[in-house]
């Protein structure tokens, strides 16, 4: 039995540019897109879901043309941008990680990052984890491969693609992600904002009081409590955050959630 260059290019095509999107979005997701997940990991998951959606999406490119490298490149800026949504809202928590951190003198505690490679301080890394954990309970991960899935239909390959107005939103979320990290973090300033000014007037008063031996371990004190008093609403804050993420995907494959 033979087969001929096209019946062959036409069979390789059906699985190749759904692929090209899928396996996009999960470079760049979150969990699927860190360092610690091995890329054979990302390989196989791409593929077992390629082979699961790819006869119902429909295609008429031809794979070895000049139109099927610019759609190649259409699906992958549509994978990488809607991972990158799930970049920043995690990011989010790892901002607010820092910025406590400074506040409370826990800056200094710092340990590698082991989705990105670098050194991020300890409030980062719990808040981080939190976060990644509040995302695959909530089966975030199968919300993302639902909407992959589903934006085959709302951008078709080769006739949908990402506006101007999609990227300035995603531009916008690098603002939103200070906004989100600074509101959780408000108290917290605020708390020890008062307490080193609260110091700087005993030291002003009694210039013999050593404020860095006694001021430190208070602020290292008090930050420790503020951090447990942000964890019991860390939730909520991550849900408000999802939603308003999973709103912008779907605006961004056109989609009515």
């Amino acid at each position: 039995m033979e087969y001929p260059t096209s019946v062959v290019l036409d069979w390789i095509a059906n699985y190749f540019w759904p692929y090209t999107r899928i396996a996009a979005m999960l470079m760049v997701m979150t969990v699927t897109g860190a360092r610690f997940v091995p890329t054979r990991v990302r390989l196989y998951l791409g593929l077992a879901i390629t082979f699961a959606v790819s006869p119902a999406v429909p295609n008429t490119i031809e794979l070895v043309s000049f139109e099927g490298f610019m759609v190649l490149l259409e699906q992958i800026v549509i994978g990488v941008a809607m991972g990158t949504i799930t970049q920043f809202m995690i990011q989010t928590f790892v901002i607010l990680g820092q910025i406590l951190g400074m506040q409370a003198s826990l800056g200094f505690a710092s340990m590698v990052d082991p989705a990105n490679g670098q050194n991020t301080p300890l409030l980062g890394q719990l808040f981080m984890f939190l976060a990644t954990m509040f995302f695959l309970a909530t089966d975030g991960h199968l919300k993302m491969i639902q909407l992959v899935v589903m934006s085959f239909h709302s951008l078709p390959i080769g006739s949908g693609s990402l506006t101007a107005v999609d990227f300035r939103e995603i531009a916008l979320w690098l603002g939103i992600m200070f906004k989100f990290a600074l509101s959780m973090s408000l108290s917290g300033i605020i708390a020890l904002l008062t307490i080193n000014m609260s110091f700087g007037v005993m030291t002003r008063a009694a210039p013999q009081l050593n404020i860095f031996s006694l001021g430190f371990a208070f602020a290292l004190l008090v930050g420790l409590l503020i951090c447990w008093y942000i964890l019991g609403g860390l939730y909520s804050h991550y849900e408000l955050l999802w939603e308003q993420g999973e709103q912008q995907l779907c605006r961004m494959i056109r989609l009515n959630c």
